[in-house]
């Protein structure tokens, strides 16, 4: 029995805790790249570095010789909620700020093409990877007050690393197409808490978890490490050219193993022991686990005009759209399966937890643009701005702390300055995220025992994710692109 209570609050937790590690792709924070967030993240129909690679490989075929790029992204994110229903303290992410994601990325025609090009490199999603909300709420009086949001995910460090292969053809002088090949490499670490809520016949101090819900001394802390390096996923990019200055740029992400295979990760999952039932040795146990997602369809399209003088650009202006199909993550798409359960636990057989989830498509749109001014006959200079707004994943009842998913508006400025084949970008982006009230949640406590929203007296117990959410996020830039042929040359 003690087993048992181990294992299913172990499922418990994955209930809540699992849908979320695989949202730090589709729920971005402003845009990857230096030069593209200066442009509110229009550059789909741009893609002429190697940025390429993230958001239209049909870009290479435009670039010539070989470019290096690397760009840092600092996050400075915060998120709070402030639970309704009661006395309860305002709860903000006190993670660890800012939050660093570099970007690295390089293309060749290796001096020999002359309509093709190749690339490699290396990102993440531009999103925040590790959030911790804490067990405890210090107030006055206590300064172990538990936490009002310990049932949803407390603390969350996450990786993704998608280390990409392209290759890009000038198929006609108006069109050029271009190839993705893409690994996903991923390691998930997150923690929440569980209740204890059945009562145990030989350990009488259980009995109070049955009358009241979130004692403290009822939790359970979980924790789910999980690791995944065999993902893939293809592109496919279009950009044309009709008339001098007009751009068109349509480019496509496949799903994570093409929607056929889920993402898989593998690692496990262990709990620490209620302290009503403290000396029992219910914790401690790390069971081996598997993890099964869909991500999404990301679909990008883009129109660029380009103002020129005697062959020199001078200014752009460019909008894109941005969909991705976030909802195809519903049902059966996730699921955990507990590898060695316990002969007391669907007969020593591996138990598959189904979870679903609410989330929802999203769309983004995107106008930026740049103005250039030559400083002398080797060096330019670049000023960039942005807009954009990011539609909310997620339905009201189903808002919570994982990840800052309210509906964003954005501002962007960047700065780009080149000297022979030398450019250094700086960028700067605030995203305000649009306040939201929930009244209906549907995040509840979750039984150690059955892995379903808990009840008592076969009620269910009110909800958790209710109340006022906001958040506001900086994002600084820093990045240095080189074009070797120029350098080279001197010129």
């Amino acid at each position: 029995m003690l087993r048992s209570l181990r294992v299913l609050s172990l499922a418990g937790l994955v209930w809540w805790l699992c849908p979320q590690t695989v949202r730090a792709g589709g729920f971005e924070l402003g845009a990857n790249g230096t030069e593209a967030l200066g442009r509110g993240g229009a550059f789909v129909a741009k893609a002429d570095s190697p940025l390429a690679l993230e958001y239209n490989v049909a870009g290479f075929a435009q670039q010539r010789g070989t470019r290096l790029l690397v760009d840092n992204h600092l996050f400075f994110s915060r998120y709070a909620f402030q639970r309704s229903g009661g006395s309860f303290p305002l709860v903000r992410d006190q993670g660890p700020s800012p939050f660093y994601a570099p970007w690295v990325g390089i293309s060749t025609d290796f001096g020999y093409f002359k309509r093709w090009t190749f690339a490699l490199g290396g990102f993440g999603p531009a999103s925040v990877g590790r959030r911790n909300y804490g067990l405890y709420a210090p107030t006055e009086g206590d300064p172990r007050s538990p936490a009002p949001t310990r049932y949803d995910v407390v603390a969350t460090d996450l990786l993704i690393i998608q280390p990409s292969l392209a290759v890009a053809v000038r198929a006609h002088p108006m069109l050029d197409i271009g190839l993705l090949g893409q690994l996903v490499v991923s390691s998930f670490n997150l923690s929440s808490a569980t209740y204890a809520a059945q009562s145990l016949p030989t350990f009488p101090k259980s009995a109070p978890c049955t009358q009241r819900s979130e004692a403290p001394d009822c939790d359970t802390l979980t924790r789910v490490q999980v690791h995944s390096v065999n993902n893939f996923a293809l592109g496919l990019g279009l950009l044309f050219h009709p008339v001098p200055g007009l751009h068109i740029g349509a480019s496509m992400r496949t799903a994570v193993n093409l929607g056929l295979r889920r993402i898989q990760a593998m690692g496990t999952v262990s709990a620490s022991e209620p302290s009503s039932l403290e000396g029992l040795g219910l914790g401690t146990d790390r069971m081996d686990a598997q993890f099964e997602a869909a991500l999404p369809w990301i679909a990008r399209g883009g129109v660029r005009y380009a103002f020129s003088k005697q062959g020199r650009e001078l200014a752009d202006i460019e909008l894109n759209f941005v969909y991705e199909t976030w909802s195809q993550s519903q049902g059966s798409d996730n699921a955990l399966t507990l590898l060695s359960p316990p002969a007391l636990i669907n007969k020593g057989e591996p138990l598959t937890i189904r979870l679903p989830h609410n989330y929802r498509d999203t769309f983004s749109v995107r106008l930026g643009g740049s103005v250039s001014q030559p400083l002398s006959q080797q060096a330019l200079l670049a000023l960039r701005a942005g807009f954009l707004f990011d539609s909310s994943a997620s339905q009201d009842a189903d808002l919570r702390l994982d990840f800052d998913t309210l509906a964003k508006l954005g501002g962007t400025v960047g700065v780009g300055v080149t000297v022979r084949g030398l450019t250094l970008n700086v960028a700067y982006a605030y995203l305000y995220s649009m306040p939201r009230t929930v009244t209906d949640g549907n995040l509840r406590p979750t039984d150690g025992l059955t892995g379903e929203p808990l009840r008592i007296s076969g009620e269910l117990v009110p909800a958790v994710n209710n109340g006022d959410y906001s958040g506001q996020n900086h994002i600084v830039s820093l990045g240095l692109a080189v074009r070797f042929d120029q350098l080279l040359r001197g010129r």
